[in-house]
């Protein structure tokens, strides 16, 4: 598997050879943060398909509120 500090060379290397030490940098950030981005969704599209959730988008709200509220009071 290729790490970080992998896309992060190669990227500023091309950045470097295009634009200079300025595009090195932030052609390095990027390629950096690119893919910790790509790893985590992956990561998170293939724990809900293990468990059998649909990929949902957050909203705020926790998994556990499902809107009945008087199910658990004693009243």
């Amino acid at each position: 598997m290729i790490g970080a500090l992998t896309v992060g060379k190669k990227a500023a290397k091309f950045g470097y050879k295009k634009y200079g030490v300025p595009g090195a940098i932030l052609a390095g950030a990027g390629g950096v943060a690119g893919l910790v981005v790509a790893k985590k969704g992956f990561k998170r599209l293939t724990q809900s398909a293990i468990e059998g959730d649909t990929p949902r988008l957050e909203s705020g709200e926790s998994s556990s509120s499902s809107g009945d509220a008087d199910a658990d009071s004693d009243a």
